[in-house]
């Protein structure tokens, strides 16, 4: 599994909630299986699932994310990494 961390901060975080709730359907179309949202303040990182690096690259050179990035309200821009999952345990 490949996770796309994305790291920025936001003018207004329910506006960016509003934008990034929309583009679901093109994470989906570019394999994304999941995410999970971390918050503190307006500084938010978002952890995106993908089945590997390869649509996670693809994802990232989306024409349509830059449109997303103008309407949600970034302060920065977005610090982004891709990272393999390589070993796992719950306690």
């Amino acid at each position: 599994m490949t996770t796309l961390i994305t790291r920025h901060r936001v003018r207004d975080f329910d506006t960016w909630r509003t934008v990034f709730g929309g583009h679901q359907e093109n994470r989906r179309a570019h394999g994304a299986t999941g995410h999970r949202i971390y918050r503190f303040g307006n500084d938010v990182t978002v952890m995106t699932e993908f089945p590997d690096r390869a649509s996670a690259e693809k994802f990232l050179t989306d024409p349509a994310l830059r449109d997303v990035v103008a309407r949600a309200g970034f302060v920065d821009p977005p610090t982004t990494s891709i990272c393999e999952l390589v070993d796992t345990e719950q306690y």
